[in-house]
């Protein structure tokens, strides 16, 4: 009997070791681990100030002390651990995105493999392989999906809860009948809608955290020797059909082994919604190169590759979360200052009045030729128009931090500095770095966990 793609990605993640991964496909995976926990960092600091309820809930639902919640030190279940840090990471939105499915997968995946490699007692070997199999399959299922599932879902949610499923399922040890049960139950339970990213409230943040609480506990069920459903990725009425108009199902399989989806992941340059990436990118070269001030331009208009009906032209961001995801502002802040960073999503800064008034001075023409003109890449055409008549064109391409235009090693340590260094010295700063460019050799998943209490 011929075997449905859910089955064979399972075979295929019950059978993958270390050995069979690449070098460049663990440095890309340690690059993914360090940022993550940089927007940890970031998101604790954050949350310190902000949503200091996040820890309270949790110590008040308690839980086995089997996990540790980053940088507060608490012991609880593993479930509730990964949940806590997961949503962390994605609240400062400056955590890594998988190209092919537009989904940030560190959020879920680094707290899964963390929380379940504490429980078990894991290597850094198998933290490795768990996450770059997790990617693996969730990014085969963005491929397959995309771009309709987009429409309604935040693929954070729905794919990172099947990927925390696969990382947990992997590092549980399950043989390929079950893992395929794990992954099933997973998608089963797949949620998060794209509502969140229109109007930047809270969810959000919670959606990998969410992700990593039921891709854990759908793990754990199945290893427990629950039944759950099989072969869902691909049935009639399962996940694909379910989340997208007309799924390519020959993307959840093709090419298996022979190519590595961790490869296709961005990490961000800038702390916003990777869609204003390149129009950040566009209009702060084509200021600078002309010498332009903020007062001197009359409108922005961009030509962009198209994502979702409207995504990212929030006029009125009234939160840090809103004004990251939306163009008008970010455009705005960067052709103000000529950059963009953390410190520019304070309530201050995004209530400025010369920013504010400028954000309607941005306008931007979604390009559905722009899918084959520029494939793959968010790519965005600047025309700038000065007041006193001129036109200024130019593009970006490819964001920084995308595959084709990466961050180098020393870019992605230099970015973990700039988010730690706030809140942590230089000496736990630099062992976190020395100790996540060292995960292969690592004994077990507590040896980096130790350096982010300690």
């Amino acid at each position: 009997m011929k075997m449905g793609a859910t089955q064979i990605l399972s075979e295929y993640v019950a059978g993958t070791s270390f050995s069979d991964l690449p070098g460049e496909v663990v440095g890309k995976a340690k690059g993914i681990v360090l940022d993550t926990l940089g927007c940890a960092i970031a998101g604790y600091t954050l949350a310190s100030h902000e949503f200091r309820w996040i820890f309270d809930l949790a110590g008040e639902m308690g839980g086995n002390p089997e996990a540790t919640v980053w940088l507060d030190g608490m012991k609880t279940s593993g479930p509730q651990a990964a949940m806590v840090n997961g949503t962390l990471v994605h609240t400062v939105d400056f955590d890594d995105t998988h190209m092919g499915s537009i989904a940030h997968l560190g959020a879920p995946v680094v707290p899964t493999v963390l929380a379940v490699g504490e429980k078990t007692g894991a290597d850094g070997r198998a933290l490795l392989t768990a996450l770059v199999l997790a990617y693996e399959v969730a990014g085969r299922i963005g491929r397959a999906i995309m771009p309709s599932h987009y429409a309604y879902w935040h693929p954070t949610g729905t794919l990172g809860t099947i990927a925390a499923a696969v990382a947990a399922a992997k590092l549980l040890d399950l043989p390929p009948d079950r893992m395929d049960q794990a992954i099933s139950l997973a998608a089963d339970g797949a949620a998060g809608l794209r509502y969140c990213i229109d109007f930047g409230d809270f969810s959000k943040s919670l959606h990998p955290g969410f992700s990593a609480w039921k891709g854990i506990v759908s793990a754990r069920i199945i290893g427990k020797g629950a039944t759950g459903p099989k072969g869902l990725l691909e049935y009639k009425s399962g996940f694909c059909r379910a989340y997208c108009d007309e799924p390519a199902l020959e993307r959840l399989t093709e090419n298996l082994g022979s190519s590595f989806e961790v490869l296709g992941d961005s990490l961000k340059a800038f702390p916003t919604i990777l869609c204003s990436h390149t129009p950040i990118q566009g209009t702060v070269q084509l200021m600078k190169a002309h010498n332009l001030r903020l007062e001197d331009v009359d409108a922005i208009h961009f030509r962009v590759s198209p994502t979702a009906p409207g995504q990212g032209m929030n006029y009125a961001p009234d939160t840090p979360l809103a004004a990251r995801l939306s163009i008008p502002y970010c455009v705005s802040r960067a052709a103000a200052d000529g950059y963009i960073a953390m410190d520019q999503f304070r309530e201050e800064k995004i209530r400025e009045p010369r920013v504010r008034a400028f954000m309607e001075k941005i306008t931007l023409e979604s390009v559905p030729a722009f899918n084959e003109k520029y494939p793959g890449t968010l790519a965005a055409e600047v025309e700038i128009k000065t007041r006193d008549g001129k036109r200024i064109t130019g593009e970006a391409i490819y964001p920084k931090g995308h595959p084709r235009n990466p961050m180098t090693d020393e870019e992605i340590k230099e970015k973990f500095r700039r988010l730690a260094l706030n809140t942590l010295a230089r000496a736990q700063t630099d062992r976190i770095i020395e100790t996540v460019s060292s995960l292969d050799r690592l004994k077990s998943a507590a040896e980096l966990v130790s350096t982010l209490v300690g």
